[in-house]
């Protein structure tokens, strides 16, 4: 390690103590090193007595007790959260489930089931999981698009088709990543499923029609 020359004091005794506080790479092969010394260094450790005595009093715990204390948080934190992820996903099936019936039949040759519905404000894993539901429950030959708005200038869009509509030639990657840039966005995935986003919820109920009707007219004229 290369230091300056020089401590700068007139005796050692006035840096007190020394605490390194961050080291970083600013070029190849050399690092800077960030240290406080004489004053500075007892501000330092005196700041951060406070916060371990404040994050004491909050926690309600001995400082040695604190890691595990944050641990705890963390995994209770986890918890919670994966139960309001299946709460959310659960309520997405639940209303995937009260639409179904709102798929439609379209061709002669081949028939398939079309169903393009908004999902308000449910969020983009839930919507996944709406749409998996519904690809389910109509069984093959089905095309689904569904979309949602889950946060203020946020669009989620999502398209599940069976392999009946895969091997007609239409793929869901293909299909959503055009009807998310109506809603200033984009997205694509697999030629089965597909996830795309946009930033403009307003234009969510039009980019659905679009959907509809492009979907009506291609698949129309393969399954005559």
């Amino acid at each position: 390690m290369e230091l300056c020359g020089g401590t700068h004091v007139s005796n050692t005794s006035k840096i007190r103590g020394f605490k390194i506080i961050s080291e970083q790479a600013i070029a190849s092969g050399i690092r800077r090193v960030e240290a406080v010394a004489g004053e500075a260094f007892i501000e330092y450790i005196s700041a951060r007595d406070n916060y371990m005595k404040n994050l004491c009093s909050t926690l309600k715990v001995k400082a040695e007790e604190v890691s595990n204390r944050v641990e705890s948080l963390l995994e209770e934190l986890r918890i919670a959260r994966n139960e309001v992820s299946a709460a959310r996903v659960k309520g997405a099936i639940y209303k995937a489930a009260t639409i179904a019936d709102k798929a439609f039949l379209i061709g002669t040759s081949k028939r398939v089931r079309i169903i393009v519905e908004c999902m308000d404000d449910i969020d983009a894993d839930s919507l996944k999981s709406a749409a998996e539901y519904l690809v389910d429950t109509l069984q093959d030959r089905t095309a689904v698009i569904l979309g949602s708005s889950p946060s203020k200038e946020k669009v989620s869009l999502v398209a599940a088709f069976t392999p009946g509509v895969v091997d007609l030639g239409l793929q869901a990657g293909k299909f959503i990543g055009p009807i998310a840039k109506h809603c200033g966005g984009g997205g694509g995935g697999r030629p089965n499923f597909a996830q795309a986003g946009g930033r403009k919820p307003e234009n969510l109920l039009s980019a659905l029609d679009k959907a509809r009707e492009e979907l009506i007219s291609i698949l129309s004229e393969k399954t005559r």
